[in-house]
């Protein structure tokens, strides 16, 4: 059943509601212009980044261990890191740097807590909820954070429960302030963007990597909570096994493209139906970070040109 909220947004946004009926009703035609769109913006072949944004203290204790087994497995990891959490795990944090790790600013004010009276972490510090002021504030203060403490400069953000912060004018105000900061790149919006504008497009002066949906329901979010830890969940590891077979299918199909995936490391680190889903799409893509991604779309405009 749809909620109330989706009823909503249906009705005030005809764009949004024949994307979902496409995504219903004509998978193939909606990947098809993926395709299509992922050709035009320079992708010439198949690409995954995998990035882990570490949201809870509980990531720190096992996010060394995720990541040497993902770089044994030839990826290339990327962090999205709350810079009140990059301080606490300063050590472990600097470390992947140095190994090869890249770092996103995540904003600076942890975005979750653990409610005792559930048993589980819950979400707070919604950039919808806040002042421009101090959406702004955040952002400036993150990037702050990440070069204190890993003494490099990020060139590239994920805004905090971004799926809330998808308006147009939302938007605006954050490529606004990043291109401030001279960042090339964000990742900060949800897969409806990638099916709109392409797996990689440009706006107001910043690049915009949208993150990639599921194939059975390509406008959502393959999300590691729904399947490895939410306490009420009905999704379970075998579906997120099932689902990444799936995209590795559709993906070799299309011959072009980018698998844009995000996972918590405190809720895989020990599912190795997870790793194995990674060696699945690691079959079909090249793994990158997102400067490398960028750095293949100005090689290969530079081609054209000549």
């Amino acid at each position: 059943m749809p909620t109330l909220l989706k009823i909503k947004e249906a009705l005030t946004n005809p764009v949004w509601l024949a994307y979902r009926v496409c995504a219903r009703l004509d998978r193939p035609a909606l990947w098809h212009r993926y395709a299509s769109l992922a050709r035009n913006a320079g992708l010439q072949g198949l690409y995954f980044i995998l990035s882990l944004d570490c949201d809870t203290v509980d990531d720190i204790s096992v996010v060394w261990e995720v990541h040497s087994r993902l770089v044994d497995m030839g990826i290339k990891p990327v962090y999205a890191v709350p810079g009140e959490l990059l301080q606490k795990g300063e050590k472990i944090y600097r470390r992947i740097h140095e190994s090869g790790g890249e770092f996103l600013n995540h904003g600076y004010t942890e975005h979750t807590f653990f409610d005792r009276a559930q048993g589980a972490y819950r979400s707070c510090f919604f950039y919808d909820t806040l002042s421009r002021v101090k959406a702004r504030q955040d952002i400036i203060a993150g990037d702050a954070c990440v070069r204190e403490v890993l003494g490099t400069r990020p060139q590239g953000f994920r805004t905090p429960h971004f799926g809330t912060f998808q308006k147009p004018q939302q938007l605006r105000f954050l490529y606004g302030v990043l291109n401030e900061l001279g960042y090339r790149f964000s990742t900060s919006t949800m897969p409806i963007y990638g099916f709109r504008y392409g797996p990689v497009f440009r706006r107001f002066g910043v690049w915009e990597i949208p993150v990639s949906g599921q194939e059975i329901s390509p406008l959502s979010i393959m999300d590691s909570w729904a399947c490895f830890m939410a306490p009420d969940r009905t999704l379970s590891p075998e579906c997120y096994s099932r689902e990444g077979e799936a995209l590795a299918k559709t993906y070799y199909k299309l011959g072009v493209g980018l698998l844009n995936y995000y996972v918590d490391p405190a809720h895989i680190h020990d599912q190795e139906l997870f790793y194995q889903t990674v060696a699945r799409w690691h079959q079909v893509a090249q793994p990158l970070q997102y400067t490398d991604l960028l750095d293949k779309l100005a090689e290969s405009a530079a081609n054209a040109g000549r």
